[in-house]
């Protein structure tokens, strides 16, 4: 096959792999800075009850292992089962063509394992955020969210589906070597689309109308030399108390999202504190680095499925009634490598996620100088929040992707540098005002 014609099917197999590196455990994709999971994790937000925080960690211990157990444990009945195959034959007998018979069986697989993890998913998503005051979305707008994302994940894989098995029949070696080099290029373009294109989707997005705190907020960009970032809210009042913020987009559409609670309940120098978090990422090229690690974990993640899915194959092809990876009925078995590897990632990522917090909260103590608000901020968090009593260790590695509230505070308390006369970790990036 011409060099050029495999490098554009890995366009679309790279599309493909992201879309089941997603539904494995939230992906490799570079992921929006969450100012509400400040807190221990991103489900703490409760109200302000010990008791209720134990209880939420019983919980949510469950809801995580059950998580995990289903990524793993679906994919693997799907194949031993010879389920697979089974749907194989039936997209084949309905479908006229390749493309058709595999977009077909990416369809079905997909409605499936939906149906399947559905109980969970609505246990986790729906029930427990509202029986631990973490949301009040009406149970409505719930079901339309996750058929939106349903029928966009189903369509996707319909589509494409076919592109990745095609490619991996043309070029067996190297087709893991051409999706990640593809994966670049693609992974910018994500990066544009998501908030411009899928994030509208689900929520409706404005500028702010005071235009006194818009001005503020945008003169802390300003400071930071920041050029071409929009600074706009979310509506998500609607649907929680919860107060957050995060940063999302590359480029000319990059743009800081603040959620209508946080304009609610935060004082200007609250959100100005907030919004300095989130410009530390940008101006820290916390972005640049996460992008290099996301082409390096692609590569080998692409690479332990295309050396490890034939081994599997060889031994089990009796039970899984298939024997080549080019066979569309290997489809859960890629998906069950790739959520193997998501797990073992997970501890890493989270460390490195709570480092990167680290660096931007110093970052916003340089920029704003205003250690009140910072501690303000969190208290506020706090307040409607619960911080969980001494979690084990496990559930730490696996869930906490911010680290833990007190010490973020007891951080704000004591980091004063220009006060002993100390340099500043970030001055080279901050536009200070000397008296001279």
């Amino acid at each position: 096959m011409r060099r050029s014609t495999a490098l554009r099917l890995a366009i679309v197999i790279f599309i493909c792999i992201n879309i089941m590196i997603i539904k494995s455990s939230n992906g490799l994709a570079l992921r929006s800075t969450n100012f509400s999971t400040f807190l221990t994790g991103e489900e703490i937000m409760v109200e302000s009850k010990e008791e209720k925080g134990e209880r939420f960690y019983k919980s949510d211990r469950v809801v995580q292992g059950l998580k995990i157990v289903f990524s793993l444990g679906v994919p693997i009945v799907i194949l031993v089962t010879g389920c697979s195959s089974k749907l194989r034959n039936v997209s084949k007998g309905i479908g006229r063509t390749t493309f058709i018979a595999t977009g077909i069986y990416g369809l079905l697989y997909t409605v499936l394992d939906s149906a399947i993890n559905f109980p969970l998913t609505f246990y986790g998503g729906y029930i427990q955020s509202h029986k631990f005051g973490l949301s009040h979305q009406p149970l409505s707008v719930w079901i339309k969210n996750y058929f939106l994302d349903l029928i966009i994940g189903a369509v996707g894989i319909f589509l494409i589906l076919w592109i990745p098995y095609f490619i991996i029949r043309r070029s067996p070696k190297r087709w893991w070597l051409y999706t990640g080099i593809i994966s670049i290029p693609i992974s910018l373009f994500l990066f544009y689309a998501q908030p411009v294109i899928i994030d509208p989707l689900f929520n409706e997005f404005k500028t702010i109308e005071n235009k006194t705190t818009e001005r503020s907020l945008i003169e802390l960009t300003q400071k930071a030399n920041i050029k071409d970032c929009t600074i706009l809210k979310v509506d998500k009042s609607k649907e929680t108390t919860m107060i957050n913020a995060y940063m999302t987009g590359v480029g000319k559409v990059r743009r800081i999202v603040l959620w209508d609670t946080a304009l609610d309940k935060l004082s200007l120098r609250e959100l100005r504190f907030v919004t300095a978090h989130e410009i530390g990422h940008y101006v820290l090229a916390h972005i640049k680095k996460l992008f290099i690690i996301q082409t390096v974990m692609t590569f080998i993640v692409l690479y332990i499925v295309h050396a490890a899915a034939p081994v599997i194959i060889n031994r089990f092809k009796r039970k899984f009634k298939f024997d080549a990876l080019n066979d569309v009925a290997s489809f859960p078995l890629i998906t069950l490598i790739i959520s193997l590897c998501m797990i073992v990632i997970t501890p890493t990522s989270n460390a490195y996620s709570c480092y990167i917090e680290r660096q931007a909260d110093a970052f916003a103590i340089e920029l704003t100088r205003d250690n009140t608000a910072a501690i303000s901020s969190f208290k506020k968090l706090s307040e409607n929040g619960i911080v969980i009593p001494d979690p084990d260790y496990i559930y730490k590695m696996w869930k906490y992707d911010h680290p833990p509230v007190e010490e973020r505070i007891e951080f704000f308390k004591n980091y004063r540098p220009w006060e002993q006369g100390e340099e500043l970790r970030y001055e080279e990036y901050i536009k200070i005002k000397r008296k001279y």
